[in-house]
C-alpha cells in the first residue's frame, strides 16, 4: 500500500501508463523468509485488455531474484517517475511557506513467472531492445532471428512475465498550492535542465485537468 493523501492519488491510466513507459527502469521487490530481494531492471508495459495487465522483462540468470518468480510470490515494481525539489520562493510570500518535493511514482503488484520458452525470451529481448532504440533513433535493432552468439546469450539470462494484479500512483505536484503558485512552480522548473523541466510537464497535465 502507498501513502497517498487523496488529492496526491492518480487514477488516469493514460498519466499512469505513460510513467510506466517513460521511466521504465523499475524497482522490484521481492518477500522472502530470509527478507526481501530487491532488483532494478527495466520493465515494457503490455496491455491486452482493460482488464490484463502485464509487465515483460528479463535478468540475468546469475540473479537468484529469478527463482522467486518460479514459485509464483507475489512482487513490487515501483516506477520512479520525474521528480524535483521545490523552492518556496516560487510562492507568492507567506509565513508558512516551506521547501517540498514533486514527484510521481507508480507502484504495481503481481504474480511473475518465467517464460521458458527460447523463442519467447528472445521476443522480449528484441523488444526491449526495439523500445529504448526507438528513443535515440539510432536504427539499431536486434536480429529476429538470434544468431550464435545471441542463442548463447539467451541461456544467461531469465526472461519473465508479470501478471498485474493492482496499481497504485501518487502525483505530488502541488495541487495543495494555489494556481498561482502552480504555476510560478512549472514556470520556474521549465527554465531548469530535463528532469526538472519534465515534472513541469506533468504538472501542466494536471493543472489542464482543471486541479483547483
Amino acid at each position: 500500500m502507498i501513502y497517498s493523501p487523496t488529492y496526491y492519488y492518480e487514477h488516469r491510466k493514460e498519466l499512469i501508463y505513460e510513467i510506466i513507459r517513460d521511466y521504465s527502469f523499475a524497482t522490484i521487490i521481492s518477500q522472502t523468509s530470509d527478507g526481501p530481494i530487491v532488483s532494478h531492471l527495466p520493465l515494457l508495459l503490455e496491455t491486452t485488455n482493460e482488464k490484463e495487465i502485464f509487465l515483460l522483462g528479463h535478468c540475468a540468470k546469475a540473479n537468484p531474484h529469478w527463482k522467486q518468480f518460479v514459485d509464483g510470490q507475489k512482487l513490487t515494481a515501483i516506477f520512479h517517475g520525474p521528480h524535483s525539489y521545490i523552492s518556496p520562493a516560487w510562492y507568492e510570500p507567506k509565513p508558512d511557506n516551506v521547501p517540498t518535493w514533486n514527484y510521481a511514482t507508480v507502484h504495481t503488484q503481481g504474480i511473475a513467472s518465467v517464460i521458458s520458452a527460447p523463442e519467447k525470451a528472445f521476443e522480449i529481448l528484441r523488444h526491449t531492445v526495439q523500445h529504448f532504440e526507438n528513443k535515440y533513433s539510432t536504427g539499431w535493432s536486434l536480429p529476429e532471428v538470434p544468431n550464435k552468439e545471441l542463442s548463447q546469450l539467451l541461456h544467461q539470462i531469465v526472461a519473465f512475465k508479470i501478471e498485474v494484479k493492482d496499481i497504485q500512483a501518487k502525483f505530488k505536484l502541488s495541487q495543495k498550492q494555489n494556481a498561482t503558485d502552480r504555476n510560478n512552480v512549472v514556470e520556474n522548473l521549465s527554465k531548469m535542465n530535463e528532469s526538472q523541466r519534465d515534472v513541469a510537464k506533468l504538472m501542466y497535465d494536471v493543472l489542464e485537468s482543471g486541479v483547483e
